[in-house]
């Protein structure tokens, strides 16, 4: 009767865990445009996989590797349908420029979808921002 009840209450804690509910492997396309230089530059969409990995019960890693490209690792904090990415660094050539961004975002959790706003900058290239959008769905 005892470990029936310890599976039960353990089985209710990890439910509650929002790292665990969102854990595992999602495709993603990265879409939008960058300034460079006060020129506004469309990106080609980026494809890829996504995998959030369980650290804690607000904490977790997560990797991207890109269909076409590098692979990226940064630390995410996640409190209740809300996801926030640690700045991470990523290599990148925009209009023949090579730049070393730092990419940093937000997302909204809905279910098996994860929609992300990201930020990226170079000081050195002059690169910001402009319309960054990212679109996770789990596999």
């Amino acid at each position: 009767m005892i470990s029936v009840l310890a599976m039960c209450a353990m089985t209710m804690v990890s439910c509650q865990d929002p790292v665990q509910q969102i854990a595992g492997n999602y495709s993603y396309k990265i879409s939008g445009a960058v300034y460079l230089d006060s020129d506004k530059v469309e990106l080609t969409n980026e494809i890829g996989a996504m995998e959030i990995v369980h650290i804690d019960d607000s904490n977790a890693l997560v990797t991207f590797n890109a269909l076409i490209g590098d692979v990226y690792a940064t630390q995410a904090r996640i409190s209740g349908k809300k996801i926030v990415l640690q700045p991470y660094r990523r290599d990148m050539t925009v209009k023949q420029k090579d730049c070393v961004v730092t990419a940093e975002g937000e997302g909204t959790i809905y279910d098996a979808t994860i929609l992300f706003s990201l930020q990226y900058t170079d000081t050195v290239n002059k690169l910001t921002t402009d319309t960054l959008v990212m679109l996770c769905k789990k596999n």
